[in-house]
């Protein structure tokens, strides 16, 4: 009996420091990585922004944030999955019209071209290529930010040329480089 309630305990207790490991708690959030539901270590810089579509529903995503040559390069790359509601925004220090494609990247996106001002450029959806030559999604003009979610995320939300798409809190963003 005794060895029973001791078996349990002891269990409770593992169940207890996976879960506050899983929150966080004890770990400096800017240092520490994340796990996201496809098991991938990521980067701990996240953002909240929000979707306005003119004539629908405001919508609040959390993005992973890459800010830096090599983190922009990355991407998404070999995620098994990206949760609804989640993705990744892509800074540049200047207005740039470069294209994204799709190279080692498992799952389908949709990406917004977003300006400056928060007002999307374009939005297209990429299929996953899993070798050369891969195709290449280009916006139809400058843009600042690029945001991915999965794919059909923009359609559904009803998010075309016009609409914004914004950070919530733009002080706490990395200047990009």
């Amino acid at each position: 009996m005794a060895a029973g309630v001791l078996a349990v305990a002891a269990g409770v207790g593992v169940l207890a420091w996976v879960l506050a490991s899983w929150a966080g708690v004890g770990q400096d959030r800017a240092e520490a990585p994340e796990t996201v539901a496809t098991g991938a270590a990521v980067p701990a810089g996240t953002a909240a922004y929000r979707i306005l579509p003119a004539g629908g529903r405001p919508l609040t995503v959390r993005l992973e944030v890459a800010a830096d040559p090599d983190a922009r390069a990355r991407g998404l790359m070999g995620r098994k999955g990206v949760p609804p509601g989640s993705g990744m925004v892509f800074l540049y220090p200047a207005d740039v019209s470069e294209s994204f494609w799709m190279k080692n990247t498992l799952v389908p996106l949709s990406i917004a071209f977003v300006a400056a001002d928060g007002r999307v450029v374009s939005v297209a959806e990429m299929t996953p290529c899993p070798a050369d030559p891969c195709p290449t999604y280009a916006p139809d003009g400058l843009y600042r930010y690029a945001v991915e979610l999965t794919a059909g995320a923009f359609p559904a939300a009803g998010v075309g040329p016009g609409d914004r798409v914004v950070p919530e809190d733009p002080s706490s963003l990395p200047e990009p480089s």
